[in-house]
């Protein structure tokens, strides 16, 4: 089964902060490196969701 993953606009919003950050701190090909990692990170919850649950903060 295929789950439908959503990203709110402040956890966007966040990523991208992330990845300016990262890019001024490091280099933009690591930065890029990274966000590509979160993306297929976040594609991956689309076949085994539970493997990451909510944050105990976040409940």
């Amino acid at each position: 089964m295929t789950y439908h993953i959503e990203i709110s606009s402040v956890a966007e919003a966040e990523a991208d902060g992330a990845f300016l950050k990262l890019s001024q701190i490091t280099s933009p090909q690591t930065a890029s490196q990274w966000y590509a990692g979160l993306l297929k990170a976040i594609d991956s919850l689309s076949s085994m969701p539970k493997r990451c649950p909510l944050a105990r903060e976040n409940e």
